[in-house]
């Protein structure tokens, strides 16, 4: 049976379209959702997680980031942030809603955030312009060849991201 992603459509950067399904037909896939292409929590979530790219790899599976940019601002986020691995924008966010992440202006607006945000900012990470919905949330989905969820990870609030052990732990349970 397929994955509930299998048929929606995305696109790269350049604007081909890409069908999520293709992205685990021969090897496990970890797609991370970003908040949005100017998000500071997406800039951070970034920069953890390209170093588990090749560690990732060696596990037999594939890091692809999804936002829901216009294709100008995934190019920009691409370039900004020296993305390395396979990034696509959800321009119409089925995907997102496949998956019930979450949209919410309470998601946003909360001590937790606060917090997660001054740490961000502390560590160098600036919000831009908003670069798609920013009420919407991410998360990370782990699919495995056959079109099996291994790993859900929804965010509740902006900030929010999977632990890189449960990633790889998914990816391992699946080797």
């Amino acid at each position: 049976m397929p994955h509930v992603l299998d048929g929606i459509i995305v696109f790269d950067p350049d604007g081909r379209e890409v069908r999520l399904g293709q992205l685990w037909e021969t090897h496990a896939a970890v797609l991370v959702f970003v908040r949005h292409f100017g998000c500071l929590f997406c800039r951070q979530q970034i920069a953890a997680i390209a170093p588990l790219r090749e560690r990732v790899r060696s596990l037999g599976a594939e890091l692809v980031v999804i936002g829901h940019g216009s294709l100008d601002e995934t190019r920009a986020f691409r370039d900004e942030q020296a993305v390395a691995f396979p990034l696509f924008t959800d321009l119409t966010r089925q995907a997102y809603r496949a998956l019930d992440m979450r949209r919410d202006p309470r998601s946003i607006l909360t001590l937790g955030v606060l917090a997660r945000s001054v740490k961000a900012w502390a560590r160098g990470f600036r919000q831009t312009r908003v670069a798609g919905d920013p009420f919407q949330q991410g998360g990370v989905v782990v699919i495995a060849p056959t079109g099996v969820e291994r790993y859900r990870f929804i965010s509740r609030e902006a900030g929010e991201h999977a632990p890189s052990a449960d990633i790889l732990k998914s990816i391992r349970a699946e080797a």
